[in-house]
């Protein structure tokens, strides 16, 4: 049942993030004069719905409170538009459209920045292997676990030699070579001995001498300031990553790549918000900034691919062929639906194949 909960609460956040991204283009559309006619959380039959009295916008909850959608009049470039209707998309300036349209990617950037600085603040920073060899947790059938050490356990000498950090402590056991070590740790109050001897593991692909133990995750405090101005760094950092990858996958240079689709989406970051909430914020501020990466591609049903055809527009001083633009949009949107329906349909019978299997 957690774990039903815990999927349910990532669904709902990767729907916000999709929230957050149209309310975006809603406030920025406003914010220039358009009219928006609709603003919609969900899909399918519409359950509640309310327009603000002097209010053009219709603001409705669908049956399934999934995504959402923003209606812009003159959205679509064969609406016929009348040339005095300040309200229409189509006769807002071109960087009044421009803005409009970038301003639903630039949201979820925001999001994640948002979401970093929260968790530094808040959360702290993760302390990496210069931390104190801590036992975080002891894997079953290992030797660690043979040997009698438990969860908070702190390894403080190895063969007499002391170990102060973690990677001194991995430094010593990973060059055992197999023999048998000496392990001084303290529980509580009282220091204990034991000897362990390290087995070949395989951990990241490599055939490494272990003992079957997890470092125990630990934080330190991390000043307003620079958790501030690391939420302003990380997040560039992260997006130049995602680019990164996104070129090598269309380079072909990393092995057997393929694109993830919803279901997987939703596994990946319930198993990272199953450790906790800090991994789960982690990974809900990256799936932000895929949406950022994502919704920049030119791709014509995108921002990005509207993006591109009004910088044509303001290079050109003329707007793209109407029914050109709009065979564009309609082809990409086919080529993408179904795209996410073999995506899909992939990773649930993945899906139910291991169901079957387990």
């Amino acid at each position: 049942m957690e774990k039903l909960f815990t999927i349910v609460g990532v669904v709902l956040a990767i729907s916000l993030l999709v929230i957050i991204h149209e309310f975006g283009h809603y406030l920025v559309a406003r914010a220039f004069g358009m009219r928006v006619l609709t603003y919609s959380i969900g899909f399918g039959p519409v359950i509640a719905r309310w327009r603000p009295r002097g209010s053009e916008t219709v603001f409705q909850i669908a049956a399934i409170p999934l995504l959402a959608y923003v209606q812009v009049a003159g959205m679509n470039p064969r609406e016929p538009v009348d040339p005095h209707d300040r309200g229409s998309y189509q006769n807002a300036r071109p960087i009044a459209r421009l803005l409009m349209i970038a301003a639903g990617p630039l949201a979820n950037y925001f999001a994640a920045a948002l979401a970093i600085f929260v968790l530094l603040a808040f959360g702290g920073e993760r302390l990496d292997a210069s931390a104190r060899a801590q036992i975080g947790d002891v894997i079953a059938g290992k030797p660690a676990q043979a040997a009698g050490f438990r969860p908070g356990d702190t390894i403080v000498a190895i063969n007499g030699t002391p170990t102060p950090t973690w990677r001194s402590m991995l430094e010593r056991v990973r060059g055992s070579n197999g023999e048998a070590l000496r392990m001084r740790y303290r529980r509580g109050s009282e220091e204990l001995e034991t000897t362990v001897t390290p087995r070949p593991l395989e951990i990241d692909g490599q055939r490494i001498f272990g003992i079957g133990i997890t470092q125990l995750t630990q934080y330190r405090p991390v000043p307003l300031r620079r958790a501030v101005s690391d939420s302003i760094v990380k997040p560039a950092v992260m997006t130049a990553d995602i680019v990164d990858t996104l070129v090598k996958m269309f380079r072909r240079q990393i092995k057997d790549a393929q694109l993830v689709g919803p279901v997987r989406m939703v596994q990946e970051t319930a198993q990272q918000a199953s450790k906790g909430w800090r991994d789960g914020l982690i990974a809900v501020s990256f799936i932000s900034l895929q949406l950022f990466v994502m919704n920049l591609l030119p791709i014509p049903v995108l921002d990005g691919g509207r993006l591109l055809m009004l910088a044509y527009e303001m290079i050109m001083r003329r707007k793209p062929n109407a029914t050109l633009e709009t065979r564009l949009l309609q082809g990409s949107m086919v080529l993408m639906l179904g795209l996410f329906l073999v995506v899909t349909s992939r990773e649930i019978f993945g899906l139910v194949k291991g169901l079957f299997q387990s």
